[in-house]
């Protein structure tokens, strides 16, 4: 327990430094949502529903799921922070940069050509290639990608069925790297809600050395679903 406030100490501190008192506060409490007595932090419909911030699920390799709160969205880029300091920089669900992890991606081109950026135009057959930047010094490594697209596959959050749109992204590194690569070719996942185009859930492996994160996005799906009220729910998740 006292490892847990000292981290969610640390994640705080940043956030006294770059926002006013007034947003600090509503960060603090946002945060506190992250925390539950289980493993895996999970937040209820209602909770998520009225969060002053958009909220995010995820999940890292064998690591617990957590949650991250958007801090920025500038750019293009969406910035989500966890309470530990890592942060998630995507551009339209694509992961494009990473901070406080082992290996961190510190730059990835050509993302104006994304074909999951286009999910109205996206077909199987797709294809993008582009390169990748890493700490450490290593920079320039090649991904290249095809992409299969999979309509009318169900999702299941907060006790509803969401209908979704599928890309099932196939990707292959053929760089030779420092680090200890376990595959060359591997998947990304990308469901699109089927209605309203809107991207819920992805998982992605940035490379062969980095385990899968798993994003799902909570608050787009709690607008998506029907508001519910805290007097009527009794706790419905």
């Amino acid at each position: 327990m006292i490892a847990l406030i000292k981290t969610v100490f640390s994640g705080l501190v940043l956030l006294t430094l770059t926002a006013c008192a007034g947003t600090y506060h509503s960060y603090i409490d946002t945060l506190k949502l992250a925390f539950a007595n289980t493993p895996d932090a999970e937040l209820s419909l209602v909770e998520v529903q009225q969060a002053q911030h958009d909220l995010l699920y995820v999940k890292h390799g064998e690591r617990a799921q957590a949650v991250m709160v958007l801090m920025h969205l500038e750019a293009g880029q969406h910035k989500w922070v966890s309470a530990d300091n890592a942060m998630l920089i995507m551009e339209q669900g694509r992961l494009v940069r990473t901070l406080g992890f082992e290996h961190d991606l510190v730059h990835l081109t050509n993302t104006i050509n994304d074909p999951v950026n286009r999910i109205s135009v996206i077909q199987t057959g797709s294809s993008w290639l582009r390169l990748a930047d890493w700490g450490n010094g290593e920079y320039g490594y090649t991904l290249r990608s095809t992409f299969e697209v999979i309509p009318a596959q169900e999702l299941t959050v907060f006790q509803y069925t969401i209908s979704t749109t599928l890309v099932v992204e196939h990707v292959s590194y053929g760089d030779k790297a420092n680090y200890l690569r376990f595959d060359d070719n591997w998947q990304n996942y990308f469901w699109f809600d089927s209605k309203t185009g809107t991207l819920v859930k992805s998982e992605q492996t940035l490379a062969p050395f980095w385990q899968p994160i798993t994003m799902t996005y909570a608050s787009r799906i709690g607008r998506l679903l029907p508001p519910i009220s805290t007097s009527n729910t009794g706790g419905v998740q």
